[in-house]
């Protein structure tokens, strides 16, 4: 009987180690991969953020958030939906603010360009004109030109140094303004010529994807509305009859019925953005 207690005992702590060794060997490669994917996102947005003081907020919200949630609802269902919005809340703030830094950006470019054309005119070089538009311009234009003049100064070359910007912002408009500065520097030409028309033509892009964007906008709001109606009726719901509700979130029938209606809204969200996504 005692050496069946003891076989049982360095089972359990045998299952107790190698659990804790897999969890330990997890959150080190989580910790490891957002750092790493953390400093190269604040890099290329110019953000000089500790990434481990990132990942030490990340890591209390997953931890905290369902905790909060289970507390105040007593409903495993929406901690476990609290603990993926905190998972996937730090990349999804990367993406709102890079979407909102290539739009200020787009929006910057044509003034900075009209300014190289100028300054070329005026009878200055190529370099001048770069750092006039980073000493006038505000970020992030200034911030990236700025990036191109240092990796100039290093030695790289101009094609090099407009392909990897390009590359590293992957908008349409930087690639015209790459394409046009290649052409020009293998061909010839009078660039500031070829800068004026390009930033008349991103003018004139801007604002028909201005026109297009404020014309859609009512589908984009709808579709936003049919999406969040379903979550914002069973939350009133759930808080008038919670007894009702109940069941959709702890039987295997409540399970498919949410699934069935997840599936839906995806479907319904995926034909709407191809309905008013319009590409210029």
């Amino acid at each position: 009987m005692t050496l069946d207690l003891t076989l049982i005992g360095l089972m359990v702590l045998g299952a107790v180690i190698a659990t804790f060794w897999v969890l330990r060997n997890a959150y080190q490669g989580w910790r490891e991969q957002f750092t790493e994917n953390a400093r190269v996102s604040l890099d290329d947005m110019f953000l000089f953020v500790d990434p481990r003081a990132l990942f030490h907020v990340n890591v209390a919200i997953f931890v905290l958030l369902p905790l909060f949630v289970w507390l105040i609802t007593g409903t495993l269902f929406f901690a476990v939906v609290a603990a993926v919005v905190g998972a996937v809340f730090p990349r999804l703030a990367w993406v709102v603010m890079r979407k909102r830094r290539l739009a200020k950006l787009v929006l910057q470019l044509p003034d900075s360009l009209t300014m190289m054309a100028g300054s070329l005119r005026a009878g200055a070089s190529l370099q001048q004109s770069l750092d006039m538009v980073v000493q006038e311009c505000p970020a992030p234009i200034s911030q990236e030109f700025s990036m191109l003049l240092r990796e100039q100064r290093l030695g790289l070359a101009l094609e090099d140094s407009l392909r990897g910007m390009a590359q590293r912002l992957n908008i349409e408009d930087i690639d015209l303004f790459v394409s046009a500065m290649t052409i020009a520097k293998e061909v010839g030409g009078n660039l500031s010529e070829i800068l004026d028309r390009l930033a008349t033509t991103l003018r004139a892009k801007a604002v028909m994807e201005g026109k297009i964007k404020a014309l859609t906008s009512q589908g984009k709001m709808q579709g936003l509305i049919v999406a969040m109606l379903p979550i914002f009726l069973a939350g009133i719901l759930y808080v008038m009859d919670p007894a009702s509700m109940m069941p959709l979130f702890v039987t295997w029938y409540g399970w498919a019925v949410m699934a069935g209606v997840f599936v839906m809204l995806m479907l319904g969200g995926f034909f709407i953005k191809k309905i008013v996504t319009i590409d210029v």
